[in-house]
């Protein structure tokens, strides 16, 4: 995940652990929101949704830790 690209997904995956609803989060981020909850992080389906806040949440913390580490 590029931290100037990939931002949107990770700050919707962030927000659902936090309790805010998808669509707000996703509203708040204008356009690229829609785009977002297009894919896995907007899917009906729990578990697809759960899997990619996993994968979002993993990826964000892969690269604080290669931040922390440099």
């Amino acid at each position: 995940m590029s931290p100037v690209e990939d931002w949107q997904p990770a700050f919707l995956a962030v927000s659902t652990l936090l309790g805010e609803p998808p669509e707000v989060t996703a509203a708040a981020l204008g356009g690229a929101g829609a785009a977002v909850l297009g894919g896995p992080l907007g899917s009906t389906s729990r578990p697809v949704r759960a899997a990619a806040v996993a994968r979002a949440v993993a990826a964000l913390l892969a690269e604080l830790e290669l931040a922390r580490l440099a």
